[in-house]
Parts: C-alpha cells; sequence; structure tokens
C-alpha cells in the first residue's frame, strides 16, 4: 500500500503547486465553487521513486491526483508479470472509485520519479457532498468516462502483448490458445459498466442520492446492465464456436437467415427494424447450419448495434451470380472509414471514434468470427460503407448442385 514519511505534512514541505488550479485542470466540468470545496479537504503528500501508491487487488479509501512527477500503471493478466500499461503524467488522477465506495483497486501504480499528489479521503469527500448532490454526479460521470479511457487502453497494451494469439483463428483446433486473451479483454470490457452500477449504488446505499437525482441514477445503472447484456450475447456467439467437427448438409440459405433471426428473438431483440428481401427459387449450397446461423447472427447484432432505433436494417438475400449464393445487411449507422475496412475485421478491434459520442460497446469478435465461418465455406466477405450513411456487409457462399 502507500508509504508515506512524517516529511509529507503539509506544514512541513511548500507545495509545488496550486490544488485548486490542479483539482480545476483534473476535473473540468466541475465549477469553481465544487473545486474550492473539494481543495478544502485535499491532503498534499510526496513520495519517493519506487513507492506503490495503489496495488491492484487491495482495499483503497484515497483518490490520487498527480502534481508532479510520473508514475506507472501495470495490470497483472493473471499470466505471467504484470503488463506495463502506461506512464501517468501531471493533472491525472486515479483510485478514484474509492471516492464513492469501498472498492479494491484495478491496477498497480508506482511511483516512476520522485511524486507529489494531492489526495482526497473517501469520508472527508462524502462530508463535503452531503448537501451538494450535483457534485456527486458531476464527478461521477467524469470518472466513469474516465476508468472507460483507461479499460481501453489496457486493451491495446493486451492485444500488443498477445498479436501472436490474433493467428489462432487460423484454425478452430486453436481457439484453447485465444481463451487466456478473450477472458482479459472480457474482464476489461466488463469493468466500465460494474465500476458506473457499483459507484451509484454505492451513493444510493448510503443515502446520498435522493430527490431528482434518484431516477437519474436509477437510468444509469439500467444502461449499465443492457451494456453488459450485450456483451455476454457476445460470449455466448464465441462459444457456440468452439466445438469441433462441422456437418456439412445442403441447405437453403433462406433458412440459415430465419434460424439466425430466432436466435435473436430468443435473447429479447425486437425484430421490427428488420426489412427483408427474399428473392424466391434460390439455389442451394453446401455448409455447416450451425456456424452459418452463427455467422450470420453476428452480422445481424453488429448492424443492430451501429444502427440508431428508429432507423431499419435492410437484409436482402439473392443469387449474385451463376457460381454464387449472397445474403447482404446493410446499417443506417456512423458507416466505417475506408483506412478501417480491414482492421474491423480483427480480433477485439472495436471501431470508436475519438472525441465524439460513437463509443460502442463490445467484444470486437462477431466480425472476425463472421468472416473465419464464411472463408471455412469457401466463401468471401465484403463491406461497402460510407461515413454519416451506413454499411453493408455481404458474404457470397459458392452454389453447389444436388448430387443425384
Amino acid at each position: 500500500m502507500s508509504t508515506l514519511t512524517d516529511t509529507n505534512s503539509p506544514s512541513n514541505q511548500a507545495k509545488d503547486f496550486d490544488p485548486v488550479a490542479l483539482l480545476g485542470r483534473a476535473f473540468p466540468q466541475l465549477n469553481a465553487s465544487e473545486i474550492y470545496a473539494l481543495s478544502e479537504v485535499a491532503t498534499y503528500h510526496t513520495y519517493k521513486s519506487g513507492t506503490e501508491l495503489c496495488v491492484e487487488g487491495e482495499t483503497g479509501t484515497v483518490l490520487y491526483i498527480l502534481a508532479q512527477g510520473k508514475a506507472d500503471v501495470i495490470v497483472n493478466t493473471g499470466d505471467g508479470p504484470g503488463v506495463f500499461v502506461g506512464t501517468i503524467s501531471p493533472c491525472t488522477y486515479f483510485g478514484e472509485m474509492s471516492l464513492f465506495s469501498e472498492s479494491t483497486r484495478m491496477a498497480t501504480v508506482r511511483t516512476r520519479t520522485a511524486c507529489q499528489t494531492l489526495e482526497i479521503e473517501h469520508d472527508d469527500f462524502m462530508r463535503v457532498t452531503q448537501n451538494n448532490p450535483d457534485l456527486l454526479l458531476m464527478l461521477l460521470r467524469q470518472i466513469i468516462g474516465h476508468v472507460r479511457s483507461n479499460d481501453r487502453a489496457v486493451i491495446r497494451e493486451l492485444n500488443a502483448k498477445n498479436t501472436a494469439l490474433q493467428q489462432a483463428y487460423a484454425d478452430l483446433a486453436e481457439q484453447e490458445e485465444l481463451r487466456s486473451q478473450f477472458i482479459a479483454t472480457l474482464s476489461h470490457e466488463l469493468r466500465t459498466p460494474l465500476t458506473s452500477i457499483q459507484g451509484f449504488l454505492g451513493l444510493v446505499n448510503q443515502g446520498a442520492i435522493k430527490g431528482n437525482s434518484l431516477p437519474v441514477a436509477l437510468r444509469s445503472i439500467t444502461r449499465n446492465v443492457d451494456k453488459m447484456v450485450g456483451l455476454l450475447n457476445n460470449l455466448l456467439i464465441l462459444y457456440e464456436l468452439h466445438p469441433g467437427t462441422m456437418e456439412y448438409a445442403y441447405l437453403s440459405m433462406t433458412d440459415v437467415l430465419v434460424a439466425a433471426l430466432n436466435g435473436m428473438r430468443e435473447t429479447g431483440v425486437d425484430l421490427t427494424a428488420v426489412d427483408l428481401d427474399i428473392a424466391p427459387h434460390l439455389p442451394i449450397i453446401y455448409a455447416d447450419k450451425r456456424t452459418l446461423v452463427v455467422a450470420v447472427r453476428a452480422l445481424l447484432e453488429n448492424a443492430y448495434k451501429f444502427t440508431p432505433q428508429t432507423n431499419t436494417i435492410h437484409v436482402h438475400v439473392y443469387q449474385a451470380s451463376d457460381k454464387e449464393v449472397a445474403i447482404a445487411v446493410k446499417d443506417q449507422g456512423i458507416g466505417i472509414p475506408e483506412e478501417e475496412f480491414e482492421n474491423i475485421f480483427e480480433p477485439f478491434y472495436r471501431l470508436e471514434i475519438e472525441g465524439t459520442t460513437h463509443l460502442f460497446p463490445g467484444l470486437g469478435v462477431g466480425l472476425t468470427i463472421a468472416r473465419f465461418i464464411v472463408e471455412r465455406h469457401n466463401g468471401r466477405i465484403e463491406l461497402e460503407s460510407t461515413v454519416g450513411q451506413g454499411s453493408t456487409f455481404t458474404i457470397y457462399f459458392p452454389i453447389y448442385p444436388r448430387k443425384s
């Protein structure tokens, strides 16, 4: 845990920074009176290089704002030494969830150089906010966004450290090698909604959120529960791929689409937004129905994620040529820049447009799964997209004449 020396007392050592200005830069969404109130309960400390301010898995009650120096962030993946995520610079805060309820640290933070910090204890913070519920809500919203950004950085580092695992999708027999990376990514992706739920419930249970603020908190909890349900649906899709031998048979592409839609309906998805255009008298294909249904469902789920609720998803099943049958899934979402066309099929890659509200949840495995299955059936997948207008994913399968 944290290591302090007696000489760290504010009365014994002059600060090299303005606490009010530092808090203002760290929490730009707060107004001047709220910043001043926080500065009144903040304390000043110094640390030597190599000090562990936070230890992953341990319980903490202190929010740290780094004023001077640098510190490293390390995350344990459960396999060997921790992963170095990045270096914290001044005006960065960490240990944030301890303000709202007793919580375990999500990472280890170790000083790289001598550091000066401003620190706020949970109990002191709660006293300040007893008569200011707006400060609670505003600060919690900013901190949840901060947690999401940190977890994206963790996921990027985990992916960089495990680039060899991207080849695991070359053969389903190598699925076991991907499991550790998948679990690590899933745990960090679930952390953001769980952190939000934990934060709001902690405040509700303490009676800190009342009156008109209570419905706001409950709506946020509901939204984050919905996010977790979506993540677990992706987990189920990946799990369905695990069995080994594929069983090929002559199939109708229409039957495959119907099975995929029925699977989505069983999970509570509203299918009224789907517009179907199925050509008559389609030739048959030769495929494994179970995995093909998973591929089509992955495309449908992707379209739902990126299409606003008021818009329609168009699904067109047709004979593309004398050699291929195709199914096209068109959404009306944000579109995909051409330079991202290949990236979106990589494992755990998610399209997020920084600086906008377009931050979509998910594990980033659906399109990877779809392409793998399609190519294993000697098919192909194509993408057409215009930024701001939407995308169309089309999968093509070879036509097979029935054996007499």
